[in-house]
């Protein structure tokens, strides 16, 4: 082999060492991960100082994340508010229909005792109006009526007249006023 072969082999050796070598520092700088090695940190311990904005803006961020969970704390607590006041009013509503309905049951049961009260004291008047006529008059008076009404008349006046009332009624009509007396409370 002569010189000019051996120069131009060790140039060729030179200069592709030389490729190998740069291109393995551009990859290292560039991409380390292909290499097998970890991406060194953006910032090194030499590098500057993050500026006031930088500080500001990250400050801002957290302010941001911890507005945005307070936000969200706020919602679910006026979402289970808002479903309770929901609850609320419609128990208020099934209280409001009940106490209306027991109203009203007592309205009636106040007109039935006021009603009921009133046609006893319209029987008494009535029974004292009967103690003072002729038994023979109210005789005929109470055969014409229903048994129950008659019975209710005769226990209301003196016991004195309605016997002698009951004996002028026919037998039959005095057997039914009888009997009804019986079933009367």
């Amino acid at each position: 082999m002569g010189t000019r072969q051996l120069i131009a082999l060790v140039i060729v050796s030179s200069v592709t060492f030389l490729c190998l070598v740069l291109g393995g520092g551009y990859i290292y700088v560039t991409k380390p991960e292909l290499l097998g090695l970890a991406r060194p940190p953006a910032h090194d311990s030499v590098a500057a100082p993050p500026t006031v904005w930088e500080l500001q803006l990250g400050q801002l961020e957290k302010e941001n994340a911890h507005f945005r969970a307070e936000t969200n704390r706020l919602k679910d607590s006026l979402q289970r508010i808002t479903t309770e006041l929901a609850t609320l009013r419609q128990q208020r509503s099934e209280l409001q229909s009940q106490l209306d309905a027991a109203r009203t049951a007592l309205a009636s049961q106040q007109h039935t005792v006021q009603r009921d009260s009133l046609r006893l004291k319209n029987l008494h008047i009535l029974a004292e109006m009967y103690d003072r006529a002729d038994p023979a008059e109210v005789a005929k008076i109470l055969a014409n009526a229903e048994s129950s009404y008659a019975a209710a008349v005769l226990r209301a006046m003196k016991r004195k007249t309605a016997a002698r009332v009951l004996e002028q009624l026919p037998k039959e009509k005095a057997l039914a006023i009888s009997l009804a007396a019986l079933e009367q409370p």
